[in-house]
């Protein structure tokens, strides 16, 4: 017997370290703004990131994007539009190019880094967070010129929570969707159709993965990606995202079909999310059509 509670008492230590282990820390990116290392021209390094944003299609493509916008970043440190790009395009290596769960933690983490000295480029809302301030108890600070920012901060953080957490570490981590869900508001207050209907986009996956008796609903979900739609129509993530997580779910085969032949059939330099975005919503789109063959 007392053996048994020995064993017991180790189990529970054992237990406790583990759940501490398993609580995720992100450090605030508003530490970590580099010193001006050149003086380049700004506008022509603008240029030529965004010349490669029309082409880049592959993972080192994305990575010569990522390099371009930090030789920005190395001439102007505070450059917000460099910053939030980063943190963008950090979010695709994850999501698009990376297999192992290691590289998806590097990426996600890199992009809610960059995400955060973005946001940090305004000054009152880096000062809240110097002196300890969460970053969605300080949100109210942002505005809407650190929209997409706060956006793919959020973006990032879901990311990992969805492709690098275990069960057990959603569970332990539940802090990352509730402060999501903060961010996410504020982004309401500022402009409701941000990113042609990234919000709504949002919210449909949290009631998705929630389940009913916790808030849950199949059917808000359903009108949460229908907003989506209809707020960016040209958007290829929003009907990409409506098959992949709504009719697919619900079994409408039909739908899931008609919606995945919509996303392969547009422009991926004409519809409204960037180049390298869509060329990976159109790649998965065409995986999933060929799976049903």
């Amino acid at each position: 017997m007392r053996k048994f509670k020995k064993c017991i008492k180790y189990f529970g230590l054992g237990f406790m370290i583990f759940m501490i282990g398993s609580c995720i820390n992100f450090k605030p990116g508003c530490y970590e703004f580099n010193e001006k290392i050149n003086s380049d021209n700004i506008d022509k390094l603008l240029n030529e990131a965004h010349k490669i944003e029309t082409t880049a299609s592959s993972a080192g493509e994305v990575l010569k994007l990522i390099d371009a916008f930090k030789k920005i970043e190395n001439a102007d440190p505070y450059n917000y539009h460099a910053l939030w790009k980063i943190g963008n395009y950090n979010i695709l290596m994850g999501a698009a190019y990376s297999k192992k769960i290691k590289d998806k933690k590097f990426y996600y983490r890199e992009a809610i880094k960059y995400c955060e000295k973005a946001m940090c480029t305004n000054q009152v809302f880096s000062s809240e967070i110097k002196k300890g301030t969460e970053i969605t108890d300080a949100c109210n600070k942002l505005t809407i010129d650190e929209i997409d920012a706060m956006g793919y901060w959020y973006t990032a953080r879901f990311y990992y929570f969805k492709e690098c957490m275990r069960p057990v570490g959603r569970i332990i981590n539940t802090k990352i969707p509730i402060q999501n869900n903060i961010m996410i508001e504020r982004i309401d207050e500022l402009d409701p159709n941000w990113a042609g209907g990234g919000n709504y986009f949002s919210r449909a996956l949290y009631y998705l993965s929630v389940p009913e008796k916790f808030g849950g609903s199949k059917q808000r979900a359903k009108d949460e990606f229908n907003k989506a739609v209809e707020v960016g129509p040209k958007y290829i993530v929003n009907r990409w995202g409506r098959a992949k997580y709504f009719y697919h779910l619900i079994g409408k085969m039909d739908a899931y079909k008609s919606e995945l032949e919509w996303v392969i059939a547009q422009n991926p330099n004409e519809a409204a999310n960037t180049y390298p975005w869509n060329v990976y919503f159109q790649r998965d789109a065409q995986k999933m059509l060929d799976d049903l063959k």
